[in-house]
């Protein structure tokens, strides 16, 4: 799997890695190719201490166990704040997004979440299947299990293309979210030989994927150890379908 990050081609501008046309070129294709791409130590070691220091204090304050967040409002002062808001960050997404597609990226905002699974409940959090509801994923790992059960990434990439009308949209997510599949998915991901693609995690490395098109999950960790995981999702494609508002309006989708 390429990687991107050597000092040849990065500078560093307001703290994050500005990767060359070259290298979003290479992520791209493998992204394309083998289901994601890397870019290697794009969080300095201080600011990857600082936010496992930060999922250390907010899960023991949890009671150990589950935690999530929505958006960048309780992680000011953190780096994830300072990624959700840095140019350089939106410009790497925005040209990894162009690249792929070819055309330009609409001026919307990421849906930022950062997962701390842990304890007991985080086996409900894992090995769900699901599609992304949008293009690009970019996943950070801030804490990662050793051993065994790492929680690491399980996926079948890019399945599908991106819809036209949500409705098929809908159609795909309800195929991949019911109790037949889930449990043909996993056991395939039981499988010694599959067609998961399963991806160690490195904290401080950025992990992008199109989430829209690829079935993936995570494995469950031990209930004693956290993986911690920010996640930043890009272009809803269909931000504009009144079938999806209508819906949102009636309830959960």
């Amino acid at each position: 799997m390429a990687t991107a990050g050597g000092a040849s081609d990065i500078s560093l501008n307001g703290g994050f890695p500005d990767l060359s046309d070259e290298s979003v070129s290479e992520l791209v294709s493998s992204i394309d190719r083998g289901g994601y791409g890397v870019v290697s130590h794009y969080l300095k070691q201080h600011e990857l201490d600082q936010l496992h220091a930060f999922v250390e204090d907010t899960v023991q304050a949890a009671g150990n166990q589950y935690v999530c967040f929505t958006g960048c409002e309780d992680l000011a002062g953190t780096p994830l704040e300072r990624m959700a808001k840095s140019p350089i960050f939106r410009r790497l997404c925005t040209r990894v997004y162009e690249r792929a597609t070819g055309n330009q990226a609409p001026d919307q905002p990421y849906y930022q979440i950062l997962r701390c699974l842990t304890g007991s409940s985080s086996q409900q959090h894992s090995l769900r299947f699901h599609y992304d509801s949008y293009v690009l994923t970019a996943l950070l790992p801030i804490c990662v299990p050793e051993g065994r059960h790492s929680g690491e990434l399980l996926m079948v990439p890019n399945t599908r293309s991106v819809r036209t009308w949500y409705a098929q949209n809908l159609i795909d997510k309800l195929l991949v979210d019911n109790p037949l599949t889930q449990l043909l998915l996993r056991r395939l991901a039981k499988a010694p030989s599959s067609h998961l693609v399963r991806i160690k995690l490195k904290p401080g490395n950025l992990y992008l994927f199109w989430g829209y098109r690829s079935i993936h999950t995570n494995e469950p960790c031990d209930p004693d150890k956290t993986r911690a995981t920010a996640l930043f999702h890009y272009v809803d494609p269909h931000t504009d379908s009144r079938l999806k508002r209508a819906l949102r309006g009636s309830g959960p989708l």
